[in-house]
């Protein structure tokens, strides 16, 4: 029996990313046990996993610690599915004898069986499942998937049962080049519940950025929003409200891959990253680019906008409603 360690993310959509690599893994050695290393923000996306044997949160331990408890495993084979410097170098010290991973920017100087990265030329999820080519492990396609109990479906499927065809709105993220403002997110919920009334509802975290997000749309539209959900569910319960949910439109943030993982119609707008490399995938799924149309200075996959002091945003800002609301309607059948 093979004892598999995989490094895995930080973040939540980040950690939703490596799960087409949990699934190849289990296909191929069938009995093996995986245990996963990884950040606290991203543990609720891999649990009730069928294919994890063991959870390891990266924070609540020392490096020191960590290492510790990781060599008296004896895991036979390591895969770094981080492109982070860290991935490789604690399958390295955890003195694993077989470790996959990307070789790029000296992580490759800790592994024995690489791939290169082809940096920002694909897919993320492409990326982390190019490191089973050098271990001759064919994968198991490139849909992520996430895992519910029976009780948590059932909170999803009670709280959405008057709910039909309803439309998730969802407007934060991590910073601000990855936001759509308000004001625009408003006019066109507006321009699109003229066209389809269907149940439109709010979701965000508790931070100051979505309970001002949420405020606003509220104040501006009114009785078009059925309910807001903003800062009133945990992870798990969000993960439940979205899969018994109809569509979600947002930025690059965890909702919409939580909604493409549950294969939920998933409108993404992007404004400094990119859909080619994070982009919401299949039949489903629609990504609209606002940096690649209005940014000027669009010369990397790394957005421009801190280096020239853009702090309004230029490529969210210029991107008007009309050029979202057709994505929206289609996903309704107009």
């Amino acid at each position: 029996m093979k004892k598999i360690l995989i490094i895995g993310m930080n973040y939540i959509g980040d950690t939703i990313f490596i799960t087409p690599l949990i699934r190849a893994i289990k296909k191929h050695y069938k009995d093996c046990i995986i245990d996963i290393v990884n950040g606290k923000r991203g543990i609720d996306i891999l649990k009730e996993n069928p294919h994890i044997n063991k959870i390891i949160i990266r924070e609540e331990n020392t490096l020191e610690n960590l290492l510790e408890k990781l060599r008296k495993e004896n895991y036979d084979i390591g895969f770094a599915a981080t492109t982070a410097f860290y991935g490789a170098s604690i399958l390295y010290k955890a003195k694993i004898p077989i470790r996959a991973g990307v070789s790029s920017e000296l992580r490759g100087i800790f592994l024995n069986k690489k791939t290169s990265w082809k940096k920002h030329k694909r897919h993320i999820v492409d990326t982390i499942l190019s490191i089973l080519k050098p271990m001759n492990i064919e994968t198991d396609g490139i849909k992520t998937e996430l895992f519910l109990t029976e009780e948590e479906n059932n909170f999803g499927i009670e709280k959405m049962k008057n709910y039909k065809n309803c439309l998730l709105v969802h407007g934060g993220a991590t910073r601000i080049s990855k936001r759509y403002n308000a004001e625009n997110f408003a006019e066109l919920i507006e321009m699109f519940y003229k066209k389809i009334q269907v149940p439109i509802i709010l979701i965000g975290s508790a931070s100051k950025e979505d309970i001002e997000f949420a405020n606003k749309m509220k104040s501006k539209l009114g009785n078009i929003i059925t309910e807001d959900l903003t800062a009133k569910l945990s992870i798990r319960e969000l993960m439940t409200v979205i899969k018994n949910s109809y569509a979600l439109i947002g930025g690059d943030s965890a909702p919409l891959h939580i909604a493409n993982a549950f294969d939920i119609y998933s409108i993404g707008i992007f404004g400094d990253t990119l859909p080619l490399i994070y982009g919401a995938r299949g039949e489903k799924a629609f990504n609209i680019e606002a940096r690649k149309k209005y940014c000027r200075f669009l010369k990397s996959f790394h957005c421009e906008y801190i280096k020239r002091g853009c702090k309004t945003v230029d490529c969210l800002n210029r991107l008007k409603p009309e050029e979202i609301l057709n994505y929206l309607t289609s996903v309704y059948g107009l």
